[in-house]
This record gives C-alpha cells, structure tokens and sequence, in this order.
C-alpha cells in the first residue's frame, strides 16, 4: 500500500537548518550534523564542513577553495540535489580559454604552419584534436575540481598496545 506518510513532501527547495540532521551530499554514507557553536555542517564520515547560504536554501564548502570548483546542494526534504558550482565568471572563462589554446595551437600547426608535413596519414588533425582535447579535459578537471579523495583523512589504526 502507498505511505502516506510522504504525501506532504514537496520537491520543493527547503530551509536547511543547523539543528537537524542531513545525510551527506557528497559522500552519502555520513551524516551532516552542527560543528561547534558555529554556523557550519560536518560530515562525521568524510570530514567536509559544508555551510548553508542564501537564506538556508543552498549548502556550499565552507572552507576556502582557491580555485578549486566545489559543488553545491540544495535540500527538498528526502534528498540532496545538484545546485551548481562554486565557479565565478572568470575561473569559466578561464577554463574556456585553457580547453580552446592547446585545440587552436594543434590546428594551427597542422593546418596553416605545415610543421609536419610527412605524418603518417591515419594521424589526421581531427584525431590529434580530439586527443589533445580529452587531455586537456582532465588536466582540467584534475587542476580545478575538488575530489573526495582530498578531504579524507587517514584514520590511525591502534595496535593492541594502545600506539
């Protein structure tokens, strides 16, 4: 039978309030829960401290990332949803600009310097291009976006000593 005790559920953006508990958003085993007496949310599995913005509708990082791009969440009761990122119009542009140069320089090269005019003929520009551009995509995305990986931390196994 259907539960009606998810009938008065919205999928609508709810405040995000310090005294409730949250799953994680990002690593989805923990639980979000108050840090201290400040305005933040951490993770008790992986550590991240998360903060809600405007006006408790939207979970940004609370640490400073530099110009990592970290995501944000936004809550509708039963579930996180993806909300955007953490990126200003100049960290895009910059991208944009980085992912562009390597595909222009390659292109240029081939195509109007003739810098390798005996290349093998199944190394066409097209497959260069597309190999540049998916190498130039994970330097990228490894340089710019925030990983899970980077905010664990080693949990310090005790022999039965007590070391």
């Amino acid at each position: 039978m259907f539960n009606s005790s998810y009938q008065h559920v919205s999928y609508r953006q709810q405040v995000i309030t310090l005294n409730q508990s949250y799953p994680c958003p990002r690593c989805n085993c923990g639980a979000l829960e108050q840090f201290g007496l400040t305005e933040t949310l951490k993770c008790n599995s992986c550590m991240r401290t998360f903060v809600p913005l405007r006006n408790g509708r939207c979970l940004y990082p609370s640490n400073r990332m530099g110009w990592k791009i970290a995501p944000t969440f936004w809550w509708d009761g039963l579930r996180w949803h993806w909300a955007g990122t953490t990126a200003s119009a100049g960290q895009l542009a910059a991208i944009v600009l980085f992912f562009m140069l390597p595909l222009l320089a390659i292109n240029g090269a081939l195509y109007y310097g003739n810098f390798w005019p005996d290349r093998p003929e199944w190394l066409s520009p097209l497959l260069l291009s597309a190999v540049v551009s998916l190498i130039t995509v994970q330097t990228i995305y490894f340089l710019c976006w925030d990983f899970d990986f980077v905010s664990k931390r080693r949990t310090v196994v005790k022999d039965a000593s007590g070391r």
